[in-house]
């Protein structure tokens, strides 16, 4: 008889066979398991990375405060589109002369290093305005917020209000035989008054004269006049606003839309307009004992390219020389050479050279002059003509405000100890939004 083969050795390499595949199985479902494990450990750190460990970096310590990268991010892409905005405005409404504003803010923005530091010294400042307000009580409700965006959308739900137009008076020297024979009057002309916006809590003082007789005011250098507080009164009857409430939430929605498109939230919206209202109200009570006058000269100067030309006008106006005629010989400043250099008045914080400034405000006397003084455009003679306090309109009252709240905001600063910046924080500068790459070519172009 046959054999029959042996079944259980059939069996047992079954068997064999069948547990090798399953640890195989077993050790691929490990493997997969190790690997989407690594795969989820690597994607969670990138998320915590992403999401809570950069966001919370601190770039900046102001005390206990800090300044964390989230916050600093989307002020700086708040500020980088402001700028790209303005530079847009410019060259559309103003075409080839816009571009000479346009550009320092265009290559600004090249580099975001420029931008990120001005606004994490901003974030630093902001922080020192906070605790300054809450030392003097000062805080910002939620219906100030809700008036100031009503404000930004022109959304004046009980009539638009006209403020009052007012003349600012303009101040001019009680002239004395030195100063005429300096500057003869009917060589220069006297500016007139002319309309402006009255300085904030300021109006001119009511005087009651005679039908049909006019005031004589004489001004002396000394001293600013007295003024009463003005209540501030509409102009007009208020009128309805054909802009609806619907129309209104629909503008802030939309606009609210576009910021977050470039991550800048609605809370980080109200945090920046909040702030800003923050240093306003802090600025008001700062400068609440300020009034609208500033220390002036009235100078002329005489323009040359060297100093050598400098010291020769000198010398021949000393030997008794015509200042006008050295004027018209010598000066490169074709602008005012005709009439002697005159310039009028001038204040410290007027757009002139900050070495002619120094140079002006450094003379004392009336026909005064001063060595010779290097600024950008060259080697100027200057000569005082008269020094004063003088009253100053609306506009310029709000930028001395400005400057002045801005020195003691950093004088604060400058005596704080506990300000650090950390060196990580340029890692974190953003360069979005990049300005368009049509807007960069026009302002550059020539």
């Amino acid at each position: 008889m046959a054999k029959k083969p042996s079944e259980p050795r059939q069996v047992k390499k079954h068997t064999a066979r069948k547990q090798q595949e399953e640890r195989q199985v077993k050790t691929a479902i490990y493997v997969t398991i190790a690997i989407l494990a690594v795969v989820a450990v690597m994607l969670g750190y990138v998320l915590i990375d992403n999401f809570i460990v950069k966001p919370n970096t601190v770039v900046a310590r102001v005390g206990d405060y800090e300044v964390k990268s989230r916050e600093f991010q989307a002020n700086t892409r708040f500020t980088r589109l402001n700028m790209i905005n303005q530079a847009s405005q410019y060259v559309t409404y103003f075409g080839d002369m816009g571009k000479q504003y346009a550009l320092p803010m265009i290559l600004q923005l090249q580099d975001p290093t420029v931008i990120g530091e001005s606004v994490l010294n901003q974030l630093i400042d902001d922080q020192i305005i906070r605790e300054e307000a809450e030392k003097l009580g000062i805080t910002v409700s939620d219906e100030e917020y809700n008036a100031l965006l009503r404000e930004q959308f022109n959304f004046f739900p009980e009539g638009t209000y006209t403020p009052t137009i007012t003349m600012t008076q303009v101040n001019t020297p009680t002239w004395s035989a030195e100063q005429i024979a300096l500057i003869d009057p009917t060589e220069t002309p006297t500016p007139s008054p002319e309309p402006t916006s009255t300085p904030e809590g300021w109006e001119a003082t009511p005087t009651d004269l005679p039908e049909g007789e006019t005031p004589v005011v004489e001004e002396t250098p000394a001293g600013p006049t007295e003024v009463p507080t003005q209540t501030p009164i509409p102009s007009n009857t208020p009128t309805p606003t054909a802009y609806t409430t619907r129309l209104f939430n629909k503008e802030v929605k939309d606009y609210q839309d576009y910021l977050d498109t470039y991550q800048i939230s609605e809370a980080d919206t109200e945090n920046i307009l909040r702030m800003g209202l923050l240093r306003d109200k802090l600025m008001a009570e700062i400068t609440k004992d300020l009034t609208p006058t500033e220390e002036q000269v009235w100078v002329r100067h005489i323009l040359v390219d060297t100093s050598e030309l400098a010291e020769e006008v000198i010398a021949r106006y000393e030997d008794g020389e015509s200042w006008y005629d050295l004027a018209m010989e010598y000066s490169t400043d074709e602008s005012n050479k005709e009439n002697g250099g005159d310039l009028g008045w001038i204040g410290r914080s007027d757009s002139y050279d900050s070495a002619f400034l120094a140079g002006s405000f450094a003379l004392e006397e009336s026909g005064q002059i001063s060595e010779p003084v290097e600024s950008s455009f060259g080697w100027h003679i200057i000569q005082l003509v008269t020094k004063a306090e003088n009253n100053v309109d609306s506009l310029k009252f709000d930028q001395l405000k400005q400057d002045y709240f801005n020195e003691w905001l950093a004088k604060v600063r400058g005596e704080r100890t506990d300000i650090v910046i950390e060196p990580v924080w340029t890692e974190f500068a953003p360069s979005v939004p990049a300005v368009p790459d049509e807007l960069y070519q026009y302002v550059i172009s020539q």
